[in-house]
């Protein structure tokens, strides 16, 4: 009897440890840089408030496994703009956020980047660093997921009109980022309509995928995790920011 029972017991074991190694396999093995837009016209909003807000969970989640998010095999965070075109930004590494509260991240994230002033946004910047980074530390082989928080506005000079807009869009230099590793993903948080249009038609590019979020949609963050928990928040993420684009979208 003892026998057919350890023989069970051993039986059970076998299946809850295939039943993590599924889960685990479910997980998403990635690295992640994500870009906060300084420019001034851009941290005295409401969006960067609650974005920052929003990314101290993010960042929370993703670092320690909670839900299904993806795995992060590495972490990047990093300013958008400067006081000068092409001035690089500070990318502050994963261990600046391992281990820390939601709380705690927002307090590392509110003192690096809400108190710049003037700055100018520049999105070319930011991607040439992010490639600096990827090849010096031979991060190629895995998928990448860039995360910008921004309104998405390039800078326009003279005047505004479809054309020049179109021509600032255009400008918007992402090849830096093209084939850099084994899959691009570029999500933008807070995106208006017009400028997630702009962006999937406007800015150059070939394989990278472009996923934009509106901000109607993302004030909806705070909701479910109060109405649902961070097991609600976390699925929500899934459905909404860190989904599978399996295209441009164009």
């Amino acid at each position: 009897m003892s026998r057919i029972l350890a023989v069970v017991f051993l039986f059970c074991l076998q299946l809850v440890s295939c039943k993590l190694d599924d889960f685990q396999s479910e997980r998403r093995n990635e690295i992640m840089f994500i870009g906060i837009d300084v420019s001034g016209s851009f941290t005295k909003t409401d969006l960067f408030k609650d974005g920052v807000s929003f990314l101290s969970h993010y960042i929370h989640g993703h670092l320690s496994n909670k839900g299904n998010l993806s795995n992060l095999k590495d972490l990047y965070v990093g300013g958008i703009g400067g006081n000068q075109k092409e001035e690089p930004q500070s990318f502050f590494p994963i261990h600046d956020f391992a281990g820390k509260t939601p709380e705690e991240i927002e307090k590392k994230l509110k003192l690096e980047f809400a108190n710049q002033k003037d700055n100018l946004t520049d999105f070319n910047t930011f991607f040439e660093r992010t490639k600096t980074i990827v090849k010096q530390k031979n991060l190629t082989l895995l998928p990448l997921s860039m995360v910008l928080l921004t309104d998405g506005v390039p800078e326009i000079e003279g005047d505004k009109s479809k054309k020049a807009v179109k021509q600032a869009y255009s400008k918007i230099d992402m090849s830096p980022l093209e084939n850099l590793t084994k899959e691009v993903t570029l999500r933008m948080l807070y995106i208006g309509p017009k400028v997630g249009f702009n962006w999937r038609n406007y800015v150059p590019t070939n394989k990278i995928r472009v996923w934009t979020v509106e901000p109607k949609v993302m004030y909806g963050w705070k909701e479910q995790l109060k109405r649902n928990g961070q097991e609600g928040l976390w699925k929500w993420i899934g459905d909404n920011i860190d989904l599978k684009v399996r295209s441009r979208g164009i």
